[in-house]
């Protein structure tokens, strides 16, 4: 494949209203690192819009956190970026007016659960009414809701009420997103077999609504319920994908955030892009046993990396 740089994963800040349970930045969001300042994050945009990369999603942290959201926001769209943003919730209806102003009309929201079961998981008393309410807000204003859950042990069993608030509340598009552990030993992380009749679940659900909401399962997914078409299967870190922390740090994967390639505040996308960290990370895995290897390249690197210490084949693949 040949590699070309089209999409940034942008952590515009450490900052964050919440302490959730399963937030991979959760040690930088104890103790926020320095991060760069407007100047530095428009000069790192232009880097990489000038490097080819048009397509830019932007997170946190919580990204409303930061005063200069909107103004990173405006100028990435008049970069030619194809702009779109993710955000827990919690202080959406404050920033509704700005999204107006600009034309906004699709945003992404994190659900883990219904209830108290979603406080609980995002450690904030009444966040799931909150997020409730900012949903109400937006739907009343015509702006797109794109639902994120990440799929974990505290919440395999409950994937039916999720999709019924989502069928409920007018979401446009349902994420079911894979859990990166930190280690085999992750109290997150589900056992193989529930994995595997989780997933299972979510394609019937995929099957049976032909409305709304759209359903995304992660692409490793699809893998186990109909296996024909694997494209689009493999990992794309450091081929097409990259990752940019607050701090300017560039990674291959979000997920990966000690696989530091570079920094773009000293160093140039080419370098970073053809640095040795980022082009192991891209390396294709192949396994002459096993008849989709060639498709979908061993799946989800940074399961791997975090559970066996190596890029190697997803350890939840059940086709192999």
């Amino acid at each position: 494949m040949k590699r070309n740089l089209v999409e940034i994963a942008f952590e515009i800040t450490y900052l964050c209203n919440l302490r959730c349970t399963h937030c991979y930045n959760k040690e930088f969001v104890k103790k926020p690192q320095p991060e760069m300042s407007t100047e530095q994050i428009f000069k790192a945009l232009k880097k990489i819009r000038d490097f080819g990369a048009y397509k830019l999603k932007i997170g946190g942290g919580e990204p409303f956190m930061r005063k200069d959201f909107f103004d990173v926001y405006d100028y990435s769209v008049s970069l030619g970026y194809e702009t779109n943003f993710s955000s827990n919730g919690l202080i959406v209806k404050k920033n509704i007016e700005n999204m107006l102003e600009r034309n906004i009309d699709k945003i992404q929201i994190s659900l883990d659960n219904i209830g108290e079961k979603h406080d609980k998981f995002r450690n904030f008393e009444g966040l799931f009414e909150i997020v409730k309410g900012s949903i109400s807000e937006l739907n009343k204003n015509g702006i797109k809701i794109n639902i994120a859950t990440t799929l974990t042990k505290d919440n395999y069993n409950d994937l039916e009420q999720i999709l019924d608030f989502c069928r409920d509340n007018d979401i446009f598009r349902w994420k079911i997103m894979k859990y990166i552990p930190d280690s085999c030993s992750d109290k997150l992380l589900l056992s193989k077999e529930d994995y595997k009749e989780a997933v299972l679940r979510l394609l019937d659900y995929k099957e049976e609504c032909d409305i709304s909401p759209e359903i995304i399962v992660a692409r490793e997914f699809d893998m186990i319920k109909v296996p024909c078409d694997y494209n689009d299967m493999q990992c794309f870190g450091g081929k097409s994908f990259l990752s940019l922390k607050p701090n300017g740090d560039v990674t291959p994967c979000s997920y990966t955030y000690d696989i530091v390639c570079g920094n773009i505040t000293e160093d140039s996308v080419e370098d970073i892009w053809n640095s040795e960290k980022m082009l192991e990370f891209s390396k294709d895995y192949y396994d002459c046993e096993c008849q989709y290897a060639d498709k979908c390249k061993g799946g989800c690197k940074a399961v791997s990396h975090f559970m066996k210490k190596e890029f190697d084949c997803d350890p939840y693949c059940w086709v192999k």
